[in-house]
């Protein structure tokens, strides 16, 4: 596979108004939740910002339209509860439970590697929060996948430094700062491949003593 078609064009992938598809990410994050029991959404919409960290917002408008379209494909049932907002009040919010589809179409996302955009990231951090939900086989591939993501990354920028070194069309005075930002791509990919391979490592040789 070419390297364009591995990096497509980022889309507006978070939306799911339209008839458009919800980003496997945050599919994935609700199902997820849900397999370790019923939750409201105002602490799905919690934890997932917690995931993926202050600076990458999920909205309402984005979580809410999903959690009805998923309900609304049968992966997912909700029920009216009373829940404690303050000392001696409550307020009916809804409880969202997963159903067998839910299960299955869990399993489904966290076992396709999905395509390389520039969300792929995301996606990752999702499956990588519900590794205590799959085995270790399924883990070793979810690492192999994103390496392999990295590693296409990488190997562009190793590339891009190549044609900048050797096109005589750059100034030399511009050619170290250009070089600057693909060596800051490369040493950032370096390090989480370092990460990566460390944690292949260790689930490969637990496979192997199980094994014996």
């Amino acid at each position: 596979m070419t390297e364009k078609q591995n990096l497509p064009e980022k889309k507006d992938v978070g939306r799911v108004s339209g008839g458009r598809s919800p980003h496997p990410a945050y599919e994935l994050f609700v199902v997820g939740e849900l397999m370790n029991g019923p939750q409201h959404g105002y602490k799905l919409h919690a934890i997932i910002q917690r995931i993926l960290g202050p600076f990458h917002r999920l909205s309402w408008g984005t979580l809410y339209p999903l959690i009805r379209r998923l309900e609304q494909q049968g992966l997912i049932t909700s029920e009216h509860d009373q829940a404690e907002v303050a000392e001696g009040q409550r307020q009916t919010r809804k409880l969202y439970h997963l159903t067998e589809a839910g299960r299955d179409r869990f399993f489904a996302i966290m076992h396709d590697p999905g395509e390389y955009t520039p969300d792929y990231p995301d996606l990752f951090a999702v499956k990588l929060s519900k590794f205590s939900l799959v085995d270790a086989s399924l883990q070793l591939a979810v690492l192999q996948q994103y390496r392999e993501y990295l590693r296409v990354l990488r190997d562009h920028y190793m590339r891009g430094s190549a044609m900048v070194r050797s096109n005589p069309g750059i100034e030399a005075q511009e050619r170290p700062f250009i070089l600057q930002l693909a060596d800051y791509h490369i040493h950032s990919y370096d390090a989480t491949l370092d990460w990566i391979e460390t944690k292949i490592s260790i689930l490969m040789e637990q496979q192997e003593k199980n094994e014996k």
